[in-house]
């Protein structure tokens, strides 16, 4: 389900880099490093554990992709992966996402 206030639901279709049938992925607007992106349902759920399993599926298989994109376009030593769950672990938008971030 949509949820007409949420930045991600909201996000523009020409911001998006990759996506598949149930995931898109984007730069994030506060990078912590050049080609930090950002990988998230298209359907509003709040936090990974709320996704399902099929989605969850494509969550990874775009954030495999996602990655081979970073290493051709620059090439990083590393990544961080981590996605914040509840408001207590630092989450600040109520839609699920994981963080692609290279690192060099």
């Amino acid at each position: 389900m949509l949820s007409s206030k949420c930045v991600f639901c909201d996000k523009a279709k020409s911001e998006i880099i990759l996506e598949n049938q149930q995931a898109k992925a984007f730069f994030d607007i506060h990078p912590m490093a050049k080609g930090h992106m950002l990988i998230i349902p298209k359907e509003h759920y709040q936090t990974w554990f709320d996704i399902p399993e099929k989605t969850q599926v494509q969550l990874i298989q775009l954030m495999n992709k996602a990655k081979e994109f970073l290493d051709q376009q620059y090439s990083p030593r590393g990544y961080q992966v981590f996605s914040h769950v509840g408001k207590i672990a630092g989450q600040k938008i109520n839609h699920a996402h994981f963080h692609l971030v290279p690192v060099y």
